[in-house]
């Protein structure tokens, strides 16, 4: 798989979709509302990890195939630092589950493997 764009746009589009029905159910379900809405949380800084990993991803890539002599890094203490912020603000507030906001860190992730499968399957077809 040459491109990525695809992958991404699909991995933000299923997390979309998870994190509107999980807001629907912080709506409609009270016993669970500290579960859905830190898994909410975890999903949105999960997604945002996710996309900027993506374009540091793509900066290295264009650097690399220009034969750049710069030195270049994957952003890994701000996406690090990103996730410690979010898992400290799930801490402070009382209305956010730890666990599952910790868990929603890593979907986006884990969610670009299946993806990635399925649009090169495809793709080969």
């Amino acid at each position: 798989m040459d491109n990525m764009t695809p992958m991404i746009n699909s991995v933000t589009r299923i997390t979309l979709v998870v994190m509107s029905g999980l807001l629907m159910g912080w709506a409609l379900h009270h016993e669970t509302r500290t579960v859905t809405l830190g898994m909410a949380l975890g999903l949105l800084a999960g997604l945002v990890n996710f996309r900027y990993l993506a374009a540091k991803v793509r900066r290295v890539t264009k650097s690399a195939a220009n034969h750049e002599g710069k030195a270049f890094s994957l952003g890994f203490l701000t996406r690090i630092c990103f996730a410690i912020l979010v898992t400290m603000f799930s801490v402070k507030i009382e209305h956010f589950s730890l666990e599952a906001t910790i868990a929603g860190l890593f979907i986006p992730q884990l969610l670009s493997i299946p993806v990635g499968i399925y649009l090169g399957i495809r793709n080969k077809l």
